[in-house]
């Protein structure tokens, strides 16, 4: 029996990881950059681009982007965290308030999560 009787499907193949985000405090590097990956379609000259992103000491007057996971960070975010919880009318969340690095998918199911805790249903307004 001809299975393909109205044809085909077509599909499209995974490229490869282009950029993949590195949280690790021990290496220097928070980000690497396969170039082939943003052009599959290019002749594969057998050989590839690497770009390592690397970090800088942050300060005050710098906007704060990775947070570094250590004892001694994990230790004052806990502080703080145990301090927010003590707080009315306030509700933290997100990269700067839990210290913690969020890809988008992460941080909205994140919260969501928060959200319900609450006792709210999502989509209420209210």
């Amino acid at each position: 029996m001809d299975t393909l009787v109205r044809g085909e499907f077509e599909y499209r193949a995974l490229q490869g990881n282009a950029v993949i985000n590195y949280c690790d405090a021990d290496l220097p590097w928070t980000r690497m950059i396969e170039h082939k990956h943003f052009n599959p379609q290019a002749d594969d000259p057998g050989c590839s681009v690497l770009t390592k992103e690397t970090q800088m000491s942050w300060s005050r007057d710098e906007t704060p982007y990775y947070p570094v996971n250590n004892d001694a960070n994990m230790a004052i975010y806990k502080a703080y965290a145990e301090r927010a919880v003590t707080l009315d009318r306030y509700i933290l969340g997100g990269r700067l308030a839990e210290y913690k690095y969020y890809d988008m998918h992460a941080f909205i199911g994140s919260a969501l999560l928060r959200y319900q805790s609450l006792g709210l249903v999502v989509g209420d307004r209210g």
